[in-house]
């Protein structure tokens, strides 16, 4: 079955594809997933499969994560002038829920960021931009979309557990020292990778195809957004050591 961009941003074709066709054509042919999406958003099993491998992937981190918060609990204590007993016993105490909590935040966190997510496109592709999507289509987009990042997680994976640390990435960080990995230059050029730009990328073309827009009209706001994400994020990550 072929298939073609029409000038509203649409692609015409009728496949059903099922969900793991929807998953690799996400990576392959983007505007094929978003036309079945439209057609039938069908995001349930598509969100579980992506919130049971975050969860695994978290799980796995969970001694890496520890490991680096643990150093930033014992350094603002010792500011705030606790002893080291006290300091022990704090850090302690906080890692015992740490084992047990950080896999299952992770999934929380990314379920209600979502469904977020997907009122805020729906919002900008309807009242903004003039499109026609319904909600059910923009959490088929957000979801799908969702596995570029998941990905990239995946791929990163073996690298963070062999060298016992989250700081790995592909983006313009890279060029600058570890000295500086709490400014807020270094967090926001980390934000500035492979993964990232290759979501924004896709997620324009799905915004634009559920909402029977054009691709040139979507992608500012999705650039403008996001990178506005990234600066607050960094922001917040440089100002509380995080």
């Amino acid at each position: 079955m072929s298939f073609s961009t029409q000038p509203n941003g649409t692609v015409q074709g009728n496949d059903d594809m099922n969900i793991i066709s929807r998953i690799i054509n996400v990576f392959l042919s983007p505007s094929r997933t978003f036309q079945a999406v439209s057609e039938k958003p069908k995001w349930g099993v598509a969100l579980i499969i992506s919130l049971l491998l975050t969860f695994g992937a978290m799980y796995m981190l969970t001694p890496v994560i520890m490991h680096e918060q643990k150093s930033v609990m014992e350094e603002k204590m010792s500011e705030r002038g606790m002893t080291s007993d006290q300091i022990d016993k704090a850090v302690e105490q906080a890692q015992k829920i740490q084992k047990y909590s950080i896999a299952p935040t992770a999934i929380i966190a990314g379920l209600i960021m979502t469904f977020i997510l997907a009122g805020l496109w729906l919002f900008i592709g309807n009242t903004i931009l003039g499109g026609d999507a319904k909600y059910s289509q923009m959490l088929g987009v957000v979801v799908y979309s969702g596995y570029i990042g998941l990905l990239g997680l995946l791929i990163k994976l073996p690298i963070m557990l062999s060298q016992q640390t989250m700081n790995i990435h592909f983006s313009l960080a890279t060029f600058m020292s570890d000295a500086a990995k709490d400014t807020f230059l270094y967090k926001l050029l980390m934000q500035i990778e492979l993964f990232n730009l290759w979501t924004i990328a896709v997620y324009s073309i799905g915004i634009a195809i559920v909402a029977r827009l054009k691709v040139k009209s979507v992608w500012p706001w999705v650039l403008i957004l996001t990178v506005l994400y990234w600066t607050a994020a960094a922001g917040l990550g440089s100002a509380f050591g995080q």
